[in-house]
């Protein structure tokens, strides 16, 4: 966690906050609490970030990030629905717990970890930074402490380096340093839980040793900078030693490698590492032949994205074939080699693997992502609109489905729904300004439709409402 938080949350108005330490909460005690003004602060907070970060839209990935994060959350109480998980385009090994439930990992952070549960260990920590409710906390001692928390704080923290550390002197100077960070007390607390969040999602817990030691030893040995991680989560021996001490309450979870974080962690590389480091076609074929199986799969898998990207489509589809042939039972394959289809310009046979994808369980809704985007390239507007629709029935809150729709309904020369669909999309990217700006645009296209008109405008009172709520929160 990085601290982000403490400039957002100065408005918000809580309930009495316990002490800054001593209030460790046990497992049946933790649970997820996110006030309506915390919730309108992490709205705020995430369009904020956008502006400065390279928020990650991919809709595997995001899918994988989500999942992961609600599997490791499924053992608290209260809101947990309500956490909402992102992953930021950046070579930093950091992740963050930000106001109102808003968590995020880094790309750097993925390709960093070895296994699932290094990265759980990680996502396990910061769920209990926000179980724990440390940022109210630290907010509570600034105001003790009459240290004013500006918007100035946030941009040191989203800038960071020269410019962070310059609006940081600007603002608040030495004495807004120690509000940055969490106190060890903090970090002990987030230790201690997250190791039971860990477990009761059935992943060893010596996994955040490994990681933690393996990360502070690596950056011993190159004499660098710390990793953004290790100096906002600072490693000491006494930390250390709680962690390694408290690993002997639990057993070995024993679950296999996860194909899921392998594909990801692949995708992440193929997606957004350049070929001269992680992402070349030449690594992911010393891989495939050398890695144990569920690497050497990931690495075909990641073959195939980095072919695309390299714009050798036809090698690509050629290698997409036979992974899938290799492995039917995997959808994520045939996903893949629509990819590949798609980047060839095939875009009728995309649409046949992907229709029997669909029907594979666990994957309708993505797989009705990249139908429609298939459907729309081969000119059957009507029949990607109707698939996303029915996939947005199922998936009421996932952005890429409305971001799509938004460009098939402009296809359409359907312009009140295009931008209908475009405000949905900003809204659910915490954007609310953009949101209604579209709806407004929105109802200046509806011509003489009246049910089209009554639904724009009780959708910009609702988020108007929001927005107030939001300014007074």
């Amino acid at each position: 966690m990085t601290g982000i938080a403490l400039g957002a949350l100065a408005c918000l108005t809580t309930a009495p906050l316990p002490a800054d330490s001593g209030h460790l909460l046990t497992p049946a005690q933790a649970s997820i609490v996110i006030p309506p003004g915390e919730e309108a602060m992490g709205r705020e907070f995430i369009a904020a970030a956008r502006q400065q970060l390279a928020f990650v839209e991919d809709p595997l990935l995001v899918r994988y990030i989500e999942n992961l994060g609600q599997r490791l959350a499924a053992g608290l109480g209260g809101d947990t629905d309500r956490l909402r998980f992102f992953l930021i385009e950046s070579k930093l090994v950091n992740a963050f717990a930000g106001p109102g439930g808003r968590l995020a990992v880094f790309t750097g952070l993925v390709t960093t970890t070895r296994s699932e549960a290094e990265l759980a260990s990680v996502m396990a920590h910061e769920i209990a930074h926000v179980a724990q409710r440390h940022l109210p906390r630290m907010m509570e001692r600034a105001a003790r402490r009459k240290i004013p928390t500006t918007a100035g704080i946030l941009a040191a923290i989203l800038l960071g380096g020269q410019a962070g550390a310059a609006a940081m002197a600007a603002t608040t100077g030495a004495a807004m340093s120690d509000q940055l960070r969490y106190s060890r007390e903090f970090e002990r607390e987030a230790d201690v839980l997250g190791l039971t969040i860990l477990t009761d999602a059935n992943y060893p817990a010596d996994a955040m040793m490994d990681f933690l030691k393996r990360l502070d030893q690596e950056s011993r040995l190159q004499s660098a900078e710390a990793p953004e991680y290790l100096r906002t989560h600072p490693l000491t021996q006494n930390r250390l030693g709680l962690v390694e001490s408290r690993l002997r309450q639990y057993g070995d979870a024993g679950n296999p490698p996860s194909l899921d974080y392998f594909h990801a962690r692949a995708r992440v590389r193929a997606l957004f590492e350049s070929p001269q480091s992680g992402g070349s076609v030449a690594g992911f074929l010393h891989e495939a032949e050398s890695a144990d199986i569920p690497g050497a799969r990931a690495a075909r898998y990641g073959l195939v994205l980095a072919l695309i990207r390299q714009g050798e489509n036809a090698r690509a589809v050629e290698t997409a074939m036979a992974l899938r042939a290799d492995y039917l039972e995997y959808p994520l394959y045939g996903i893949a080699l629509a990819e590949a289809l798609l980047a060839e310009g095939r875009a009728l046979e995309a649409v046949e693997v992907l229709e029997s994808v669909q029907e594979q369980e666990g994957f309708a809704v993505i797989a009705a992502y990249y139908l429609a985007d298939a459907l729309m390239k081969s000119g059957q507007l009507k029949a990607a609109r109707l698939s996303l629709r029915r996939a947005l029935r199922e998936a009421p809150e996932n952005a890429a489905l409305y971001k799509l729709l938004a460009r098939i309904e402009g296809e359409r020369n359907q312009w009140a729904q295009s931008f209908q669909a475009l405000a949905e999309y900003h809204f659910l990217r915490d954007e609310l300004e953009r949101a209604l700006g579209h709806l407004r645009t929105a109802a200046t296209h509806v011509g003489e439709s009246a049910y089209l008109k009554a639904s724009i405008d009780a959708r910009i009172k609702e988020i108007e409402k929001n927005m107030a709520g939001r300014a007074n929160g």
